[in-house]
This record gives structure tokens, C-alpha cells and sequence, in this order.
């Protein structure tokens, strides 16, 4: 079974994954987003399957969901940081909390979970700023072995179903298609007659 390989242009940017030893079946992975370098992890599974187990962000969510701006200026220059609280336990446990003077806010706490035969840490926390627009956006992450979900209202959503669409569904629905024994009808050039 081989590791996880990269993209061609993550690998010049990144070395190749390496596992930490030879039993371990979690390969670990950073990635750059928005100039951002975020670690997440990999497992390999049995019959080797690849999927990203846990995404733990160790930078502001918000930052990677924020619109991107130009320089900073004005009150955003100087912002400082007006609270932080930082815990890393022996455990695996930690507590990554933090507020700064201009309105941007981050609380993310981990901890290990028993998966399958594995102890990954998973991830949970939130994040508030003030976007440009004045909007007080807020987003709720999950980081776990379902994967890293996010949720927001700032968000976009999916449309809603066309109501034609919808009642084709409802029908389709009510309606199962029949057996028909295995066969299938024939094909346009199939019994064809060929008139003289």
C-alpha cells in the first residue's frame, strides 16, 4: 500500500507525506490555503481507501471564509489582541480561545475520540467578525470523522427545487418502475423495417 501522494503542484511546494511509523495507518498532510498552511490528516483504510479523517485548524476559519481584501488599515492596522487563552494538554486535549480589539473572535477546543482502533483528535469551535459590509458574520465548525463541516448564515444555500421538478419526483415516487423481466427495449437501429 503506498501513502497518500499529493497533487503535482502541492508537491513542490510540500514534501511527500510520511508516515510516522510503520503501523500507523494516518498520514499527515499540509495544505495551503489563502497563503495559509493547514494540517489535516489522512487514514488509510483495509483495502486501502483514502479519506480525510480530521481537519484540524490550528488558524481562523473566519480568515478562510472571509471575503479577501486589500491592505489593512485604519482600526484593522492596529488591532491587538485583547484576550487569548491557550491550553495544550499531555492528553491530547486542548483550548485555543482568543478576541482582538477590532470584533473578530475564535473559540476552538479538541479533543481525542476512540475511532475504530485509532485516537485522532477532533475539533469543534466558532469564529465571529465584522465583515466589510458591517454584516457580525458568525460560523460553527465540526472537525471529526465525519470529515470538517461548517455552518453559517452567511453561507450560501442551494436554490429551491423548480415545482415541476418537484412534482416529477413526487410521481416518480408513487409511481416504481415495473419489472419487465431483464429485457430491454430495443435500440434505435434495432428492428427497424426497411421499406423498398
Amino acid at each position: 500500500m503506498t501513502p497518500f501522494t499529493a497533487p503535482r503542484w502541492h508537491r513542490r511546494v510540500y514534501k511527500e507525506p510520511k508516515r510516522l511509523t510503520k503501523k500507523h495507518k494516518y498520514y499527515h498532510q499540509p495544505i495551503c490555503i489563502c497563503d495559509r498552511e493547514i494540517m489535516y490528516t489522512i487514514k488509510v483504510g483495509p483495502s486501502g481507501e483514502k479519506r480525510v479523517l480530521v481537519a484540524v485548524v490550528l488558524c481562523t476559519t473566519g480568515t478562510l471564509s472571509a471575503p479577501q481584501r486589500g491592505p489593512v488599515g485604519g482600526s484593522e492596522k492596529d488591532a491587538v489582541i485583547t484576550s487569548q487563552q491557550l491550553e495544550v494538554n499531555f492528553d491530547g486535549n486542548y483550548v485555543n480561545n482568543f478576541e482582538t480589539s477590532n470584533g473578530i473572535s475564535h473559540q476552538e477546543r479538541g479533543e481525542p475520540k476512540q475511532v475504530e482502533q485509532e485516537t485522532p483528535v477532533v475539533s469543534q469551535g466558532s469564529d465571529q467578525y465584522v465583515a466589510p459590509d458591517g454584516q457580525q458574520v458568525s460560523i460553527n465548525w465540526v472537525a471529526d470523522e465525519n470529515g470538517f463541516q461548517v455552518q453559517g448564515s452567511h453561507i450560501p444555500t442551494a436554490p429551491p427545487i423548480p415545482p415541476e421538478i418537484q412534482r416529477a419526483l413526487e410521481w416518480n415516487a408513487a409511481h416504481p418502475e415495473e419489472d419487465d423481466g431483464g429485457q430491454r427495449p430495443p435500440g434505435r437501429g434495432e428492428n427497424r423495417r426497411i421499406v423498398k
